[in-house]
């Protein structure tokens, strides 16, 4: 246990050869991952492909169009990858809000593969 200057006395590991508090950390990893999806949401143009929505980026998701090209899920555990990794698998997906991806997967959206 030492002292954080933003969280007080807490628990501290080691990073990278350094002491760090642990939940300064947590929270830098969660404002990065943010910071990745906001640019991959933008990327491909920052609005719901097939409503148009564009409120909330907790809001949206990558829908694969094929399945059989995907290599991995484009979620916040991923985020840790190299951009240009990422960009090619965004490459491979449509920009959907919540509502449509789960239309999408109860078949209520329909889809061209591809």
């Amino acid at each position: 246990i030492k002292t954080c200057p933003k969280h007080g006395d807490t628990e501290h590991a080691l990073y990278d050869g350094r002491l760090r508090c642990k939940q300064c950390m947590v929270d830098y990893d969660r404002e990065k991952r943010h910071r990745v999806k906001e640019k991959l949401v933008n990327y491909k143009g920052g609005k719901c492909e097939i409503c148009g929505y564009d409120k909330c980026l907790n809001a949206f998701d990558f829908h694969h169009r094929n399945p059989e090209e995907k290599e991995f899920n484009l979620n916040s555990a991923n985020y840790n990858r190299p951009l240009d990794i990422l960009y090619k698998e965004v490459d491979k997906c449509i920009l959907v809000c919540a509502n449509c991806h789960r239309e999408i997967h109860n078949k209520i959206i329909q889809l061209n593969k591809g």
